[in-house]
């Protein structure tokens, strides 16, 4: 195939590759996955973010096996020109520099006119977040995929459209084999692209791994078996395996047993797509019945779930009470806070547990000035204008708000939740009236909707709402399970009416055990008051979903075999 080079896509400007969120497959995956692709020596195949080059040297031997010619068949995109250059240094025996088969380029500047159409896509796109995927990089990445009727939300992360982009590049007939975050089976801004690529291809496999590819990612991934590009499609089939080592299995057969089919609603309607497949029939029919169960709610109906303030530097608004005392700040511009989820115990945050952080010596103190808040004292602006001699207002929330030292949308909320948590999350009531920053999540309680915070915090220790957890929740690296707003307030609790005053009761009891170390214990007593008491279900049932909620928990966080 004949390349030509578009001079947009020429001499893109340096970057890094770990800034951009590279990181390097394992030969195995790579191997199985080029298997999977190209099944003939005449096929070609292009890796459009080649880092380390394992997809290009797995192509080029398996060409070569099938007695086909690389240098004809094997191309490759990549962005950063270090590696760019020293990769293609290493292949140029097989892929010579004047075929200009391996471009450095931005994917995204790259075309079906720039590179013509392949056989079969293989690679494993950065993953870069939303947070970091900005600007013209963002928008052509959109206008991309929007190109190929697929609109995505701009805080998709990048290897959402850089998937739309790969499919564009696949000849009729084609496949598409790719490393992939475990996002695309269950994130809102993914349900597009699982849409997109269930119309284009015949068939989609999803694989999923029980022991994690890339154990030092912040990031649990899958692998994408996308074949019959333009063919009536026929379907969303999955299958979870042990570990990498169980892909060599089939290499001699060529085959994927064990498939099992998936309802592709579950990844396109607001379903929750992949996490569902992971837990036990019985619990999963057990658990979808709940759902509808008239005592059965979701947070969100009962509370509003948000992101605490930011500061823009924690370091400068938050004091420890030595500071505060030194700088002679009046308690008028103090706020009591609580700053990390480790501070918070039992169902209850309480006055002592927060003048335990004030012993121990911890920031918690939130300098809040509003803007009506004039002429401050002389201490106050005293320790504004050291602030500034940090820079402090140059920092990017603080230049964006005028005046920069007044920290907007600053509350008292009832209840404080933990959103990044390894065991389980934690749901405290509020006593102690702290306020709380971005590093946790803060609840108010809708007018009429709950007895009272703590209630909420009782409800939230039985296994049906652990096991709703982990199915609305997400994994991270290192096994962390993340809860966004959204999804906090889609996990189910089993309630009680509003005027229903024992569950105050629960929870000065299940404060106590829990303090105590006692979680089993605490679980087991909500169980019985509020799933047999409450629902109706048997301690069999309990059983069920306490092993679901523990299986998923398991799965993502093998270091956590203790509450």
């Amino acid at each position: 195939m004949a390349v030509t080079v578009d001079p947009a896509v020429e001499g893109p400007r340096p970057v890094n590759a770990k800034g951009m969120g590279a990181f390097y497959t394992d030969t195995r995956v790579a191997e199985f996955l080029v298997r999977w692709a190209v099944r003939d020596p005449t096929q070609s195949v292009l890796d459009p973010s080649f880092g380390g080059g394992v997809f290009l040297r797995c192509a080029t031997e398996r060409l070569r096996g099938l007695g086909g010619d690389p240098a004809r068949l094997v191309f490759g995109v990549e962005v950063d020109a270090e590696v760019h250059g020293r990769v293609a240094a290493e292949l140029a025996d097989v892929l010579p520099p004047h075929t200009g088969n391996l471009l450095r380029a931005d994917f995204f500047d790259v075309s079906p006119d720039t590179l013509g159409e392949v056989d079969a896509v293989v690679g494993n796109p950065p993953f870069i977040r939303y947070h970091r995927f900005t600007g013209s990089d963002r928008d052509k990445a959109l206008r991309r995929a929007a190109s190929e009727g697929v609109a995505l939300s701009r805080l998709t992360s990048s290897w959402a459209p850089f998937v739309v982009h790969c499919a564009a590049l696949v000849k009729p007939g084609g496949r598409l084999a790719l490393v992939l975050p475990m996002e695309l089976g269950h994130a809102a801004y993914a349900r597009p692209v699982v849409e997109f690529l269930s119309r284009r291809f015949r068939r989609l496999t999803f694989l999923t791994f029980r022991t994690r590819l890339f154990p030092d990612l912040s990031e649990d991934t899958l692998l994408l078996l996308a074949e019959g590009k333009g063919e009536p499609p026929s379907g969303i089939f999955w299958r979870d395996l042990p570990d990498a080592a169980a892909l060599e299995r089939f290499h001699a057969t060529g085959r994927l047993p064990g498939l099992r089919r998936l309802d592709a609603e579950s990844f396109t309607n607001g379903g929750h797509g992949l996490v569902e497949c992971f837990v036990p029939a019985r619990a999963l029919s057990l658990y979808r019945g709940l759902r509808r169960h008239r005592l059965v709610r979701r947070l969100g109906d009962m509370a509003d779930v948000g992101i605490g303030y930011v500061t823009g530097a924690n370091a400068f608004f938050h004091l420890s009470h030595d500071e505060a005392t030194r700088w002679h700040i009046p308690d008028a511009f103090l706020r009591p806070a609580v700053l990390r989820g480790r501070s918070l115990r039992g169902l209850r945050f309480t006055q002592e547990d927060w003048h335990k952080t004030v012993r121990a010596g911890e920031a918690a103190f939130l300098l809040h000035i509003r803007p009506t808040d004039h002429p401050l004292p002389d201490s106050v602006r005293r320790y504004l204008e050291h602030g500034a001699e940090l820079g402090v207002p140059t920092a990017f929330k603080c230049r964006t708000r005028s005046p920069w030292y007044c920290v907007p949308h600053v509350y008292r909320p009832d209840a404080l939740l933990t959103y990044m948590i390894g065991a389980a999350p934690s749901l405290v009531a509020n006593d102690a009236g702290v306020v709380v920053p971005n590093s946790l999540h803060m609840l108010r309680l809708r007018p009429g909707a709950a007895p009272s915070p703590a209630a909420v915090a009782a409800m939230w220790q039985t296994s049906l709402t652990r096991l709703s957890v982990e199915i609305e929740g997400h994994a991270l690296g290192g096994g962390m399970l993340k809860l966004e707003p959204t999804e906090a307030g889609n996990v189910l609790l089993a309630a009680s009416g509003p005027g229903d005053g024992h569950l105050d009761g629960l929870a000065r009891e299940l404060d106590c055990m829990l303090r105590r170390g006692e979680q089993t214990a605490a679980r087991d007593l909500a169980d019985r008051t509020l799933l047999i008491g409450g629902l109706g279900l048997d301690e069999k049932d309990c059983r069920v979903l306490r092993r679901a909620a523990d299986l998923l928990r398991q799965r993502r966080y093998p270091c956590g075999d203790r509450e």
